[in-house]
């Protein structure tokens, strides 16, 4: 088991325990209680050929490091496609849910990538980000970041766009929880507008996905970029969408995020 799945893996009746090393803030990173709830619901749907396709989550409140307890419900399973819902409970509250829909792939002749890969510089020729160390979440310890476009955090330019490499610090095969992880493991892209950092929490975040998990020719020390922008902010709320792209430039996925921004 990686750090990544002993972290976010439930054990068969549903518990867990979020270890604080993982934490974001004042509470668990998101990626972690949602990686959990897609493991639960893979494991009660039990059919390997229906693949994660979407993944909704909205966070309640801050989740404490604690113990907790993943609830699954199948909504319906047709012949290709099965809806299901996940929660996680802390006590009696619920501190954040799931709605996501499995697919098996369709026998069609349709295939596209409508824009390609940013251009970057490469990964291996830029030197990691601290990011715990200066000033980030903790959890970001697990996590390999190197800035590979041309816009940075906290330089205060008029664009809210970031690119970052990304990998578990850990060599290990990106399956889907942790692709999951990864897309929300993302440093925001905000960021890039500003000049100092400022407090700041996920409301919620949609994930799709566009490929099977894991891609078994990818070397599990290559890195996988991130492509952030942030479109929209007001009200104290900010819009952000990244894409997931594969080390070889396949788009494996998006997030479309709610931020608030709290100080």
């Amino acid at each position: 088991m990686s750090v990544f799945e002993r972290a976010s893996s439930p054990d068969e009746d549903g518990h867990i325990c979020f270890d604080p090393s993982w934490n974001q803030g004042r509470g668990t990173y998101g990626g972690i209680p949602a990686a959990a709830m897609v493991r639960e619901m893979m494991r009660t749907l039990n059919r390997p050929e229906c693949i994660l396709r979407s993944l909704t989550v909205h966070f309640c409140r801050a989740i404490e490091a604690t113990d907790s307890h993943v609830e699954v419900q199948l909504i319906r399973a047709g012949r290709r496609v099965a809806h299901m819902t996940a929660q996680v409970r802390q006590a009696s509250e619920v501190v954040c849910h799931a709605s996501a829909s499995f697919a098996a792939s369709r026998d069609v002749d349709l295939r596209w990538q409508e824009g390609p890969m940013p251009t970057v510089r490469p990964a291996k020729m830029l030197p990691p980000i601290p990011m715990s160390e200066a000033g980030g979440p903790v959890f970001a310890q697990f996590f390999d970041y190197r800035f590979g476009g041309d816009r940075f955090p906290l330089s205060g330019i008029n664009e809210a766009i970031l690119r970052t490499w990304i990998r578990p610090k850990e060599p290990v095969t990106i399956d889907t929880p942790l692709a999951v992880g990864m897309l929300d493991a993302m440093v925001p892209a905000i960021l890039c507008r500003l000049t100092e950092p400022r407090a700041m929490a996920s409301v919620d975040f949609r994930v799709q996905l566009f490929a099977d998990f894991p891609l078994h020719d990818v070397d599990s020390e290559s890195h996988w970029l991130l492509d952030a922008q942030a479109r929209a902010m007001g009200d104290g709320y900010c819009e952000q969408t990244t894409w997931l792209y594969s080390p070889g430039g396949r788009l494996m996925g998006s997030c479309q995020q709610l931020i608030a921004i709290l100080s």
